[in-house]
């Protein structure tokens, strides 16, 4: 605190009297500032020992709650007892648990199994594109290049055949009513499917058309009436139709679930 008096503040004289300028100077700082005690004038000692922090004289009480939100109280795990509950069984730990008062099974239901079927009866894809070209190359040729094209002909030939036969028409006779299947006569079959699928997509009859096709098949025709509508007729078959290729797999892999596909070729007018 510091005050100052000023010349004729107090004095009753007249002022037509002078009198000596008079300057009176009081200065009070705070405790520890003073040099007398080097401890408080250092922040060694405290005046007041009662209170946590001197300089909270003020709001000492007013934030005591606020203080104490500082400190948190954290449940630190105890490893010797997690190491002890790893060797468990889970029987033994179940009774570790009930004995604490705590009942693992309490809030568990029974499991509700939510199964739906699934039917695989199509690869929705064709599992072998390759088909023997109609056109051969000649035999005696001029060049080495067309030696080895011609090569490489009759190797692709051979492979397709072995195919045909090993992952095709031998698996199709190993089931059940199809001991007799034969590939050559299977040309006017596959015109049939192929007109009655066709009057079917024309008059929009979806069991009739899930009769005859795959669903892969089915997903490319339907598009064709689900907006509009077409008319379609055969004219006339220009050559019979040939199998040109025989696979069968199962779908999944390894699942038993033998499904077979034929390509045939078909030149007709429609």
């Amino acid at each position: 605190m510091i005050s100052r008096i000023w010349p004729g503040a107090c004095s009753g004289l007249p002022a037509l009297v002078a009198s000596a300028p008079l300057i009176v100077q009081r200065a009070a700082v705070h405790h520890h500032m003073e040099r007398k005690d080097l401890a408080l004038f250092l922040g060694i000692k405290r005046s007041n020992k009662a209170r946590a922090n001197r300089n909270t004289h003020v709001n000492e009480k007013m934030f005591r709650k606020m203080r104490g939100r500082k400190t948190v109280v954290m449940e630190l795990p105890d490893d010797e007892e997690r190491r002890r509950r790893e060797t468990l069984t889970p029987s033994q730990l179940r009774v570790e648990l009930l004995r604490k008062g705590i009942n693992p099974y309490k809030e568990v239901q029974p499991r509700v199994w939510q199964e739906a079927q699934v039917t695989m009866s199509s690869f929705y894809a064709v599992i072998d594109p390759f088909v023997t070209p109609e056109e051969t190359l000649p035999y005696i040729t001029g060049s080495i290049d067309g030696m080895k094209l011609k090569g490489e002909e009759l190797k692709q030939r051979a492979l397709h055949r072995y195919h045909n036969w090993r992952n095709g028409t031998s698996r199709i006779r190993k089931k059940e009513g199809f001991e007799k299947f034969d590939p050559k006569t299977f040309g006017p079959t596959a015109d049939l499917i192929y007109e009655e699928a066709h009057r079917a997509l024309m008059k929009r009859d979806k069991p009739t058309l899930h009769k005859c096709i795959t669903e892969h098949a089915f997903r490319k025709m339907w598009p064709d009436v689900e907006n509009g509508s077409i008319q379609w007729e055969l004219v006339e078959r220009l050559t019979p139709s040939t199998v040109v290729s025989v696979r069968c797999g199962d779908n999944p892999y390894k699942s038993g679930n033998d499904i077979a596909q034929l390509t045939v070729r078909m030149h007709s007018k429609q």
